[in-house]
């Protein structure tokens, strides 16, 4: 049996009698009878986990036919890749009913990675100022956001690992069970566990093999046919995770997790192996001797949760943006994002590193607008309108919209002129079909709004940006 005294009792009373106060309610049906009366309170882990990854990297074709004939997107070509991350962090939760009533707390002593891709060798290591972290419903899930500034991409995926460890102890079931015997996982928790949207078909089994008086030992299987980020995936998964029977939580996990990823509209697609291992510790305090009832005052509404900081380490700018805009590239004189909502392209954003002007000296709105007003004369576009005023960060905008079609698509382009004092010089155009304005609703206004143009550095020095990559870490 799982524990000798938990019987038909929750495994949570049973961790309440273990370990008192420290009750967590996961659901409704993992609760006490009179869990409506009571607030869930707060436990709290050391957690380490290694992510070891391998496998191909399927890329999107350009020139060719985008959809297979059965409706899959058409691999161009593949690129191996391997990756290998290490995170180290306190972590105090509670987990609701509900996703609103869910909350985490990290406290990060490390996290680092490194992923090659065909060769090319990328190292990222969180920031000094991000090790806080809390995690929070969004309304699109439970996202994780720093204190005390907004994230990279990289390092949200960083933080994010393999596994969710909140949600570790839900492969545990509050069924009185012997050696041999198997439960399956509920979907919703599987999903949370492994970053998953939705796991459509197939479940995440777990069995008791072994059990003493002080551990458990469990084996997981499943074949999962699931969605994430809005694609299709296919996962195989095999494991072994202990129990610590004293605590009632898995205090051990070693998995390997076989996976083949769509292409998506947002990303690539991929065939992974990944061998995830993680330790799990109790812990009395949080090392930052914070707790996470103290931080939460500090911790970002649900929209601030979601803006991801952005920044072009040769084009030195940067700005903050709803975490669906995603960079397509990058070489300092321009760059291409696209702003993906459930795998559909709703607008795209190009920027353009514009030759200086001397300290000083600006474009008057009239030059811009008669220099795109000619663009429109010749592409049968109509100059919507006009207008001009100072961002939050003291930089001069210049804003024209215009309409048209093309192919017959109607199109909405928004032009921005963005200019500093120094002579800084930056243009955008949004571009978003007639159809999608709904949708992108004021998406380009965050960006500008945010948008800071950095001084040109005397001589390249990449410790002259606040980067989520370590310095001088790309290679060939």
């Amino acid at each position: 049996m799982l524990a000798n005294h938990v019987h038909r009792l929750s495994r949570r009373r049973w961790l309440g009698q273990v370990i008192s106060g420290a009750v967590v309610v996961h659901s409704a049906r993992f609760a006490p009878a009179n869990a409506q009366s009571q607030t869930p309170q707060a436990v709290a882990f050391r957690v380490r986990s290694i992510i070891e990854l391998s496998g191909q990297v399927h890329l999107k074709a350009q020139n060719a036919p985008s959809i297979r004939n059965d409706g899959k997107p058409t691999i161009a070509r593949t690129a191996p890749v391997q990756s290998k991350s290490t995170l180290d962090y306190d972590q105090q939760y509670v987990l609701g009913s509900e996703d609103e009533s869910t909350k985490g707390y990290l406290f990060f002593h490390e996290a680092q990675s490194e992923i090659t891709v065909d060769r090319h060798t990328t190292q990222t290591v969180l920031r000094d100022n991000c090790k806080e972290i809390v995690k929070l419903s969004t309304g699109r899930g439970i996202h994780p956001a720093a204190l005390a500034t907004p994230l990279f991409v990289a390092e949200r995926e960083l933080i994010n690992g393999a596994v969710d460890s909140m949600y570790l102890d839900q492969l545990l079931t509050d069924k009185e069970v012997a050696i041999a015997d198997k439960w399956i996982v509920d979907r919703v928790s599987a999903a949370r566990l492994l970053h998953l949207d939705a796991i459509l078909d197939g479940d995440l089994t777990v069995c008791l093999v072994d059990s003493d008086n002080d551990k458990a030992h469990l084996e997981i299987a499943g074949k999962l046919q699931a969605t994430a980020r809005d694609v299709g995936t296919e996962l195989e998964i095999k494991g072994k995770a202990l129990m610590d029977r004293k605590g009632g939580f898995v205090s051990w996990l070693a998995l390997q997790i076989d996976e083949t990823r769509e292409i998506g509209e947002a990303e690539p697609g991929f065939k992974v192996t990944a061998q995830v291992r993680v330790l799990r510790a109790p812990i009395e305090s949080m090392g930052s001797g914070r707790s996470l009832s103290e931080v939460w005052k500090d911790a970002p509404n649900a929209a601030s949760a979601e803006m991801l900081q952005f920044q072009s380490d040769s084009g030195f700018y940067r700005f903050l943006a709803d975490g669906r805009w995603f960079t397509y590239r990058d070489n300092g004189e321009e760059a291409t994002l696209r702003y993906i909502v459930n795998n559909r392209r709703v607008a795209q954003c190009n920027i353009t590193n514009l030759v200086d002007f001397q300290a000083g000296e600006q474009l008057t709105l009239e030059g811009y607008q008669a220099d795109l007003e000619r663009l429109a004369s010749r592409t049968g576009r109509d100059v919507l309108e006009a207008s001009e005023r100072l961002t939050s960060n003291k930089h001069r905008l210049l804003r024209i919209t215009m309409a048209g079609s093309v192919e017959g698509v109607p199109l909405r382009w928004v032009h921005y002129h963005i200019s500093n004092d120094d002579g800084r010089r930056l243009a955008l155009v949004f571009t978003t079909d007639e159809s999608s304005l709904e949708v992108f609703g004021e998406q380009d206004s965050q960006i500008i709004d945010s948008l800071e143009l950095l001084a040109w550095p005397t001589k390249f020095d990449r410790d002259a940006l606040e980067s989520a990559a370590v310095p001088g870490s790309n290679k060939k």
